[in-house]
């Protein structure tokens, strides 16, 4: 992603406007391919060979704050590591021992620099010839690149523009969405993004296959802003595979904090960056999968695929389903998000309301949700502190089956097929 100084913003009437490239421009298109050709060049060299490169390539003209976005997101594609047979500070401590005792060596008129490389060789058990590059090879500029995840010119253009908006949606103190007439599959994809990315949301159902999300920003919280504020700009590309949506965003901007609406629609031009595959999951929800594999066990489990509507005032996408095959019960999983305390009691009213009753909801001990407040839910509701442990979930799919009605959740006839 761009960072806040490899951008201008301008502000018009109250509105955010970024300097958009012509993707299809042959003369953006030749510094994409020059650039590109220059990583592609350098994998095995050092950084600062690469750097001095990208210096002579980028110049100071115009465009300057364009070319270094553009070697910003290749370097983004890069892995750079230390390349030495030897630990660097053990090698420099026995160049200076070996130094040292030269210099203390009185029968000597000078230093023999190439006998106490060697001398410093011998005793690490490497060549001499490999000392200069082993010396300092822990400095950042003398990092090797190991690999770089090459990319046409035409997709690096369409990836800066998408990063123009990440690095304004990084500053946001509040996000809405308005989504409509896409695909169950589709919206199960973004719904569980938004939980998945911990962002702080609320769902409305506006009408018959349409929505509107509400996003808390990053600029709105306390702490932990850098991270929360990635997450929000790592949840863009999804909504970039949608077809009828539109995004206004609360901004405040630089450290004069001023502050305007920025607006997204498709007419923008923004192209998503990569298929629409996979899900990132927090990892105390990824290791409570993994051990619920491990369990000896005849319930099946599985990624929630229903959208649970809850009277209209929200939705409830499972994370997982259970399903029991001898008894024919299905009992969904949920845990609850990344929330404000209000949004928290809101959602659990929501859920005491409208929530269905073969529902698991999980709830970490840091959002401090006492016992009234989840009293009267249907279901059930589990309490963990760090992690959810398997066998406790377990121990609740077993105890609902023997008490079970058969019954399942009324959930919307638009993600029935």
């Amino acid at each position: 992603m761009l960072t806040g100084d490899l951008l201008r913003v301008r502000f018009r009437k109250g509105q955010i406007q970024l300097p958009y490239i012509d993707e299809a421009s042959g003369d953006h298109l030749g510094v994409a391919e020059t650039l590109t050709r220059a990583f592609d060049g350098h994998v095995g060299g050092s950084r600062q060979e690469l750097d001095e490169e990208l210096a002579d390539i980028t110049g100071a003209g115009t465009e300057f704050l364009f070319h270094r976005g553009l070697s910003k997101l290749l370097k983004d594609r890069c892995t750079f590591a230390a390349a030495s047979p030897v630990d660097p500070v053990e090698l420099r401590s026995r160049i200076f021992e070996s130094a040292a005792a030269a210099y203390r060596n009185t029968d000597q008129v000078r230093i023999d620099r190439e006998a106490v490389l060697a001398e410093a060789a011998k005793s690490a058990g490497i060549e001499a010839k490999e000392v200069d590059g082993a010396f300092y090879a822990d400095l950042k500029a003398a990092e090797r690149l190991e690999t770089f995840k090459s990319c046409t010119p035409s997709w690096l253009l369409g990836r800066y523009n998408v990063a123009l908006a990440q690095a304004v949606l990084f500053r946001a103190t509040e996000l809405d969405l308005h989504v409509e007439g896409e695909t169950p599959a589709r919206y199960r994809d973004l719904f569980r993004k938004l939980k998945f990315f911990r962002l702080l949301h609320e769902i409305r159902q506006t009408g018959p296959g349409a929505y509107h999300i509400h996003i808390d920003g990053p600029m709105a919280l306390f702490k932990s802003s850098q991270r929360y504020g990635l997450q929000i700009a790592q949840f863009l590309p999804a909504v970039l595979h949608c077809g009828n949506w539109r995004i206004a965003a609360s901004i405040t901007w630089g450290a004069r904090r001023r502050e305007g609406v920025f607006r997204l629609t498709p007419e923008t031009g923004l192209k998503p960056i990569g298929p629409s595959t996979g899900q990132w999951i927090p990892e105390e929800v990824a290791w409570f999968e993994e051990r619920f594999g491990r369990l000896k066990t005849v319930w099946r489990m599985a990624a929630g695929s229903e959208i649970i509507d809850l009277g209209g005032r929200g939705v409830l996408v499972p994370d997982y389903v259970f399903t029991h095959p001898a008894a024919g019960t299905k009992v969904y999983l949920d845990f609850l998000g990344f929330w404000r305390s209000a949004a928290v009691r809101t959602r659990l009213d929501l859920l005491r309301r409208h929530g269905p009753p073969n529902l698991i909801l999980a709830i970490s001990d840091d959002l401090a949700v006492n016992d009234e407040s989840s009293s009267g839910l249907p279901g059930e509701v589990y309490r963990f502190r760090r992690t959810p442990v398997a066998r406790d979930i377990l121990g609740i799919l077993d105890a609902m089956t023997a008490e079970s009605s058969g019954e399942s959740p009324a959930t919307l006839d638009l993600f029935d097929h």
